[in-house]
């Protein structure tokens, strides 16, 4: 047992007055020597010990009432109490809202589990507690308030399609409480506890706050998913030819290794539909890519999504994209028409996706080109380095001549380096260089951030600039076979369509889709984003921007002379989302070690109990009150006049002189 506050139990030492005043009552009575007094004295002699009983009961009584008294001003604690019994605490919910937590919980999503959950946490909470709250895909919701204000934040939370860093967030959230010794601190936890959320180890802070972690059911059945999706002929593809989808699913958790065929028989069915209406399925095994041809697009913005036969989680059974058909662009090239260089740009052509004319939309100027400015005319401009170290400075000349602020020096280290690979739908695995120039900025120029491919070291190998009204790539390599392994690789023909479409000025942005949940940098002319509800916002060009839900986005602004701009970027369910396996007990305690890690659930009372560590003993004044009031009511019974503990001396006298005269 402990006390709130010990020093009221000297208030127990009261208990003393009523035995003083019980010791030091006198005989009041006088005493007179008349001899029909004496059956009285006989009578009141027989009833002395009946008297004397009474006398030490409510003796008893008084003293019980004080010292209970006493130590219900005490604040008396006994055992562990309840998870309200708990002291002062500074206290970070976390609450999972990542696409993963939309797989069912008995007969509910797991979503609604954790917020209700979330709600018992608060409801445990005492006035004297300060709470913040953190859903793990977005920005904190409340910082230092009550339980009435963080419950109405936690029904502002909702689901979204994001991928959630558990590691991340709960360090982020044990950062935010403060550290002034004066009250305990928690964090709490409520999540499927996803091992793919728990990949990273969380920084170091030194911090030893506690950690109560929810521990849901695991996944009853394995989660059928769409976890990749590739446009054959990239996000902006010329019109005339054909296009398709190559998209990926995957299976896993809920015992997927032991219940192989549990999903439809092992198959995944597959439906597209574009701009709205079905055009086209197929079937294949779960793990595996499958080809979906899209008919006949016209020029202009499509939208598509693809679908998958539900299979655990929902939102991971979608996989959206966006396609910007565009007529083939005229591309002059100068230079060697037996080049690599050439003899691709000519294979282009002939299959349709590029088209010659006079005054060509795209001009790739190679080597020793450079000389005499062949770029007039051209919306965009492709530099392919010489060879011959002797011809960089016409090169760069050419570059200075339109106003790019970056500038070719030779490479004085020599090695064999690979290539980093591109957000693009080819791959660029294999290929090594072996000749290259740094790439330098002057005049402003900054190659971090327009930097389209690097070699392994992180230098710019693909850089794309504007200048001039003009869009510029400049390669730093040439494209012979010494170079680099590229113009014999099987990447060099879609290597060459992305720089001459999807990379010129026909695909200004967006180069791929992106992750829900994840940020991303609006083009500069952006000054609204329609979502795929339907809603609009207003938006700053340049400004970051998060999609929260899956779907196709419209951006809509002003690009300048060619007047208002258009175009469509999709967000999809992240793929580590994909995988609802949740973490083993060991592994969290080795994640956060130095951290106190502690686990409670799947049942509501079992993770009431969990929270709430630094408990102080379960309040029993209230029972010592109602023994209060107990002994009150049998003190004033005992203590009634009715009760007098002697008979009225007229009536004495009155029997004592009737049993005389008798």
């Amino acid at each position: 047992m402990s006390f709130l506050y010990v020093w009221a139990i000297a208030l127990g030492l009261s208990a003393i007055v009523p035995l003083i005043l019980h010791l030091r009552r006198r005989e009041t009575d006088r005493r007179v020597a008349f001899p029909a007094l004496r059956y009285l004295s006989r009578a009141e002699d027989a009833r002395s010990r009946s008297l004397v009983a009474s006398d030490l009961l409510l003796l008893a009584v008084r003293v019980g009432l004080l010292i209970a008294i006493a130590f219900a001003a005490a604040g008396p604690l006994i055992g562990r109490g309840g998870a309200r019994d708990h002291e002062p605490t500074d206290l970070a919910l976390i609450v999972d809202n990542s696409a993963s937590v939309g797989r069912l919980d008995g007969d509910r999503l797991l979503f609604e589990s954790l917020v209700e959950h979330a709600g018992t946490a608060l409801a445990a909470t005492r006035p004297e507690d300060r709470i913040w709250l953190f859903p793990t895909v977005g920005e904190p919701l409340a910082a230092g308030v009550g339980a009435a204000r963080a419950a109405a934040a936690l029904a502002q939370i909702e689901p979204t399609d994001g991928a959630a860093d558990l590691a991340e967030v709960v360090a982020r959230a044990a950062a935010a409480l403060p550290a002034d010794g004066d009250r305990r601190r928690e964090v709490q936890l409520l999540s499927d506890l996803q091992a793919s959320a728990l990949r990273t180890s969380p920084p170091a802070r030194g911090d030893a706050t506690p950690l109560v972690a929810y521990a849901p059911r695991p996944p009853a059945e394995p989660n059928g998913a769409l976890v990749g999706v590739e446009l054959t002929g990239g996000t902006t593809a010329p019109s005339g030819i054909g296009h398709g989808v190559v998209v990926r699913s995957a299976r896993a958790g809920g015992g997927v290794e032991e219940a192989a065929d549990s999903l439809e028989g092992g198959e995944a069915d597959i439906r597209l539909e574009l701009d709205g209406r079905l055009s086209g399925a197929a079937r294949a095994p779960w793990g595996t890519s499958a080809v979906l041809g899209l008919p006949e697009l016209g020029i202009g913005l499509h939208e598509g999504r693809l679908e998958v036969n539900p299979a655990g989680a929902r939102a991971d059974d979608l996989r959206y994209f966006a396609i910007r058909v565009v007529p083939p662009p005229a591309v002059r090239f100068h230079g060697d028409e037996t080049s690599f260089a050439g003899l691709g740009i000519a294979t282009l052509r002939e299959a349709g996706r590029l088209s010659s004319g006079a005054e060509g939309a795209v001009a790739v100027v190679d080597g020793d080109a450079a000389r005499g400015a062949p770029w007039a005319g051209a919306s965009t401009i492709v530099f392919v380095p010489p060879g011959d170290p002797v011809d960089l400075a016409a090169f760069n000349q050419g570059l200075a001549g339109l106003g790019i602020g970056w500038q070719a020096r030779i490479d004085p280290a020599s090695g064999d380096l690979g290539l980093e690979e591109p957000r693009a739908a080819f791959s660029l695995s294999g290929v090594r260089v072996r000749q290259r120039y740094l790439f330098r900025p002057v005049g402003g120029g900054s190659p971090a951030d327009t930097a389209l491919i690097r070699t392994e070291d992180g230098e710019p190998w693909l850089v794309r600039t504007e200048s001039g009204g003009r869009m510029a790539l400049i390669l730093a390599s040439p494209l012979t076979a010494a170079a680099s392994d590229l113009p014999a690789h099987p990447a060099m023909i879609p290597f060459l369509e992305a720089v001459l479409v999807h990379w010129s000025h026909l695909a200004t942005w967006p180069f791929s889709d992106f992750g829900a949940g994840e940020p991303l940098s609006l083009p500069e002319w952006a000054s609204e984003v329609e979502s795929p509800d339907g809603s609009v916002r207003d938006v700053e060009g340049g400004s970051p921007f998060t999609p929260v839900r899956a779907g196709v986005y419209t951006v809509r602004g002003n690009g300048g002379d060619p007047g208002p701009v258009e175009t469509q970027f999709a967000a999809n369910v992240p793929e580590a989302e994909a995988d609802p396996t949740p973490i083993a007990r060991e592994d969290l305690e080795e994640l956060f070690a130095g951290r106190p890690v502690f686990t409670a659930g799947p049942e509501a009372a079992a993770w009431e109990e969990g929270v709430f560590r630094a408990r102080r003993g379960r309040d029993i004044a209230p029972w010592l009150i109602a023994l209060a009031l107990v002994l009150i009511g049998l003190e004033l019974f005992l203590a009634t006049p009715g009760r007098s503990r002697r008979p009225r001396p007229d009536r004495e006298r009155s029997e004592a002189t009737s049993g005389v005269s008798s």
